[in-house]
């Protein structure tokens, strides 16, 4: 009597557990539409607005950003996946300059990305705002990650990074293009003057301080723009 009594309460935690944890995988997809629902399309970050892709999610890391894209199945089984992640990479963020920062830049995401099985597939332009952004696309044949991409912005403190599968790669694009320089709500914000310098701007005080460094067009060897 007991031993039945036993062996029906295990049945029916693991009932209960099984069934829970089927829930979590159902549940798992619908975190992005759930996400733009309660928060909109889009972030702020640095004076940054940043779209937000569909079905993506986003999750905060102390000072970074990042978005989720997860597929029914994940964690449990090898789905799909998309990340797109912006980081700050300095202790103290400086605005990345194309003919200053670029060759560095490339160096160490080739450098990086090949330790992990990577290599580099293409190079992109991409127009971001008034500026330009400058990625780097690398592919690996095997892995759960197949697609990795690191992107620089002119001007902007923070980089772009993404990895994932490849069907998410044009949402990586899409989200830069749609990247503009305001804030909300007042407070800080990005500006540009009457010669095509950028100038943040603190609403609250009038504080206006100028970066001396001009927005130029990258030369002819940059890389071949979208």
């Amino acid at each position: 009597m007991l031993t039945s009594k036993v062996a029906k309460r295990v049945f029916q935690y693991t009932g209960v557990g099984v069934g829970a944890f089927l829930i979590v995988l159902l549940v798992i997809p619908l975190l992005g539409p759930v996400w733009h629902a309660l928060h909109g399309d889009s972030i702020y970050l640095d004076g940054w607005k940043i779209p937000v892709p569909k079905g993506f999610y986003v999750s905060k890391d102390q000072k970074d950003r990042a978005m989720w894209r997860l597929t029914l199945g994940i964690p449990l089984f090898n789905g799909p996946y998309g990340h797109i992640s912006f980081y700050h990479l300095r202790p103290t963020p400086q605005p990345f300059v194309f003919d200053r920062d670029y060759p560095q830049f490339r160096k160490a995401a080739i450098q990086e990305a090949s330790h992990s099985g990577y290599r580099l597939n293409s190079e992109h332009t991409v127009s971001v705002e008034r500026v330009s952004g400058y990625c780097l696309d690398f592919m690996r044949p095997v892995g759960r990650s197949r697609s990795l991409i690191r992107c620089a912005v002119e001007n902007s403190p923070f980089f772009v990074f993404y990895e994932g599968d490849p069907r998410y790669v044009p949402d990586v694009f899409t989200t830069l293009q749609g990247m503009s320089l305001e804030s909300p709500r007042g407070g800080s914000s990005y500006q540009y003057d009457e010669k095509k310098r950028l100038t943040w701007t603190y609403d609250a005080s009038r504080l206006h301080l100028r970066w001396g460094r001009q927005v130029t067009c990258p030369p002819k060897t940059s890389p071949t723009e979208m």
